[in-house]
């Protein structure tokens, strides 16, 4: 399945597979200055949860400092324009919210134009 949505010039398009979901995100360049990232929140419509995912990376200055640890993106950031969720599961019914944060790594925070679902 695919679907592509796009809202002021912010795009997501997911790519879903048998086992993985790929997200890629595209904004325009103007819009870039103080981007930090972007937080993935995930809802399963078959177990019915809600959170964000997390990812392995983190800032130099906010990094734990834990070993194999995982971060939520909305605390760390997806530091790239593409995300592969490998938690999906056959079957399931997803919807992602996808944000575009700014800020600096220790204050993180939503841009305020983008929010898409």
């Amino acid at each position: 399945m695919r679907v592509r949505r796009t809202k002021q010039g912010f795009t997501v398009q997911a790519i879903a597979g048998s086992h993985v979901v790929l997200l890629a995100m595209n904004m325009p360049k103007a819009d870039c200055d103080g981007h930090m990232g972007f937080a993935i929140h995930r809802t399963d419509h078959t177990e019915n949860e809600a959170y964000w995912l997390d990812g392995m990376k983190s800032f130099a200055e906010t990094d734990p400092g834990l070993a194999s640890a995982k971060y939520p993106t909305n605390k760390h950031p997806i530091q790239g324009f593409t995300w592969s969720d490998f938690s999906a599961k056959p079957g399931h019914h997803y919807t992602y919210r996808v944000q575009a944060l700014k800020g600096t790594p220790a204050r993180c925070r939503n841009s305020g134009r983008w929010r898409w679902r």
